[in-house]
């Protein structure tokens, strides 16, 4: 299992709000920005797909249920 995997959503969301409030609220080298821009960037994507197969799940779960009735 990834590195990745095993960090949970609010957990990666967690930490995109502490990159984008230290960000915003320090004086910070241009390579620590840098990186934690980078580091938010691959934050986001994966967030992103885990709220587009999230919504793909409930849409499957939505198309059982209207069967069933």
């Amino acid at each position: 299992m990834s590195e990745e995997k095993k960090i949970g959503f609010e957990e990666r969301l967690n930490r995109l709000g502490e990159i984008v409030r230290k960000v915003e609220t320090e004086t910070l080298p241009l390579e620590t920005s840098i990186a934690l821009y980078q580091e938010g960037l691959n934050l986001i994507k994966t967030l992103e797909k885990e709220l587009k197969d999230a919504e793909e799940k409930i849409g499957k779960v939505q198309e059982i249920e209207g069967e069933a009735k």
